[in-house]
């Protein structure tokens, strides 16, 4: 094992500058597949190169959402590498753990060998969730955003068993190695079928706001929010094949409605209404439920469960404040709440010690107006048998659905927007720190 201490890339051979290039893209390609965005996979990147001895001006890299591109010159050698990111997916407990690795490391000046076990050792980790806890998970966001939603308790209940053959579907179809999109497909179908068909057996008439809520795990939360922070962030490429990737995703779930709702002849939903009511605890029992739901499909480390818990409960009560209160609309709700989780974050990750990723995507995918949606969707679907008046109404209630989705990209992205680049100073100055005392310390 390699255990020399680490040197200058300038005093580097072309086996030992290779070997850190290697180690910098194996961070990347662990962030990249975890559900990171651009300016953290690059920010860890770069302090990982920083207790590397690889100056700042010596390095360039380049990242797209399936190819990491890596470049170091000294002005005698210049040495490229790519790395491709395939296996995209949402684990927390990743991200996490490398970000606390790339500070530790700079400050315990550890050798490259070790750095290189401790990445792989976090990529291989088990989840902290079994595959039962993380469907009941799955089962628990979707009941509870039935009731944020307006449902009774059967209809809770409906869409959290309907919820949970949903993600037992997905997990076979993945397990199986289907496209992505198939998989979304084939989980919602599974899903809004179980929601329909389980009234049904019990003669209770359809449950809408179960058939609605019951595909709500499948929101590409993550893609939505990391595709406008690359955006604004100016990773354009990264962002632009993002946002199409999440469209797409959505296409897949929209299709498997679509034909679940074809299926069973479903024709009304467009009466259901979305209003958050007045019972304010049992709303905010229901929004923490969601949030530690969904915390535990992203793989959120336990510790956190009861912050993000804290958290959603509060989003919902500052939107529900608004809109009832105050008679604002649903988008000025859903954007103050998910500003409040975006801002507050910033303080509470100096407390837990942890990105601020974690803490403020799980809260606010309950703010997703899915009723708004269907009715659009279901109009679509019965664009022959409805009235003109019918049809603009629900455009109307499409473009509704579509502005709150932005309020909360927006609201949540607050913090990239203003303060961004102030948090980078921060942190390149404590790495210069850092290593200005390291240098002195020999």
């Amino acid at each position: 094992m390699n255990i020399a201490p680490i040197k200058n890339a300038s005093a580097d051979d072309n086996r030992t500058l290779n070997h850190k290039m290697k180690i910098l893209l194996d961070i990347g390609q662990a962030l990249m597949e975890s559900g990171a965005d651009c300016a953290r996979i690059i920010r860890d990147m770069r302090r990982a190169a920083a207790h590397l001895r690889i100056p700042s001006d010596q390095i360039q890299s380049h990242v797209t959402y399936t190819t990491l591109m890596l470049n170091v010159t000294d002005g005698e050698r210049s040495f490229t590498q790519f790395r491709k990111c395939m296996k995209h997916g949402v684990n927390l407990a990743v991200i996490e753990a490398i970000s606390k690795l790339t500070w530790r490391i700079l400050r315990g000046n550890t050798p490259m060998n070790a750095i290189e076990n401790a990445v792989n050792r976090i990529w291989q980790r088990p989840r902290c969730y079994s595959t039962f806890l993380t469907a009941l998970g799955a089962a628990a966001g979707s009941g509870a955003s039935c009731t944020l939603f307006g449902g009774s308790l059967p209809e809770t209940l409906i869409a959290a068993i309907a919820a949970l053959v949903g993600f037992s579907a997905h997990r076979l179809s993945t397990r199986n190695e289907f496209n992505p999109y198939a998989c979304a497909m084939i989980a919602a179908f599974a899903a809004t079928i179980s929601a329909w068909l389980i009234p049904m057996l019990f003669r209770c008439g359809t449950m809408w706001y179960a058939l609605v809520a019951c595909t709500i795990f499948l929101v590409p939360g993550f893609p939505i929010i990391n595709s406008a922070s690359d955006v604004i962030n100016r990773y354009i490429s990264s962002g632009m094949t993002r946002a199409i990737d999440t469209i797409l995703i959505i296409g897949g779930m929209t299709f498997g409605i679509a034909f679940a709702i074809l299926s069973t002849g479903i024709e009304n939903i467009s009466d259901v209404h979305i209003q958050p009511t007045a019972a304010y605890l049992e709303q905010a029992v229901a929004a923490a439920l969601a949030a530690v739901g969904f915390s535990i499909i992203f793989n959120t480390p336990k510790k956190l469960l009861a912050i993000v818990a804290l958290e959603g409960t509060l989003t919902m009560l500052i939107r529900n404040v608004l809109m009832i209160e105050c008679n604002l609309s649903q988008a000025v709700g859903s954007f103050a709440a998910a500003a409040v989780v975006g801002i507050s974050a910033l303080k509470v990750i100096h407390i837990v010690h942890t990105p601020n990723t974690l803490l403020i995507i799980p809260p606010i995918i309950p703010l997703v107006p899915g009723v708004l949606l269907y009715r659009l969707l279901f109009a679509i679907l019965h664009i022959q048998t409805i009235s003109v008046e019918e049809l603009l109404e629900a455009l109307r209630f499409g473009v509704d659905g579509v502005t709150i989705i932005l309020a909360i990209v927006v609201g949540v992205s607050i913090p990239n927007i203003f303060i961004q680049k102030r948090i980078e100073a921060q942190q390149l100055r404590e790495i210069n720190r850092i290593i200005e005392r390291r240098e002195a310390e020999g």
